[in-house]
């Protein structure tokens, strides 16, 4: 926790839109109940010292779905906004790669439409405030966190066309933690604003 308060306070400095957080865990076998007091607990009062215009978004990030995660489809972000009252400092950083590997179907026609309407549905609108946008290695429902370039995985670039079109993503900014360095870094990135262009 204290280096969650390290990271906002820096992020103010900076002047940082937001500092990303997993989701965390249910470890040694507890209930998942326990889990979100302790979230409760620890995270809402550093939410609250995000007092001036300025402090960043806490932004929540989902898991592939590893072992017991708290959070790792759109419905799961529901107890843990509940858990920390839906404070309006709080956000989602929706990782492409992760949401698809714990079961969301972002390369189905209608597949990307449908996650962010589901997410939409569980955390009310404006909620949406990064992207990580990467290609998956592994197959929909693997629970491996394997990023891949953008069309090179098994999402596709279909799925990353759909993304722009939603309104939820319009004026979100986008990061990518693809393979290839600066080259394919700049190749993404180059992907994904010709996608933006035609969708």
């Amino acid at each position: 926790m204290e280096s969650l308060r390290h990271s906002l306070r820096r992020g103010r400095e900076i002047g940082a839109l937001g500092v990303v957080v997993h989701t965390g865990s249910a470890t040694g076998g507890r209930p998942r109940e326990e889990a979100f007091a302790q979230v409760r607990e620890h995270m809402l009062p550093l939410l609250d010292e995000l007092t001036h215009d300025d402090d960043p978004f806490l932004l929540l990030e989902s898991t592939a779905g590893q072992g017991s995660s708290l959070c790792s489809r759109t419905w799961d972000f529901g107890p843990y906004f509940e858990a920390l009252d839906a404070h309006p400092k709080l956000g989602i950083c929706l990782d492409t790669c992760h949401i698809f590997a714990a079961g969301h179907d972002l390369a189905a026609p209608g597949g990307t439409k449908q996650t962010l309407d589901l997410l939409v549905d569980t955390v009310g609108p404006g909620r949406l405030k990064l992207i990580h946008a990467n290609d998956s290695k592994e197959g929909l429902g693997a629970h491996k966190d394997r990023h891949a370039n953008i069309g090179a995985g098994h999402i596709g670039e279909d799925a990353f066309r759909e993304l722009f079109s939603h309104p939820e993503t319009a004026g979100v900014p986008l990061v990518i933690e693809t393979p290839g360095g600066k080259e394919g870094h700049a190749a993404d990135v180059a992907r994904l604003k010709e996608l933006r262009e035609i969708h």
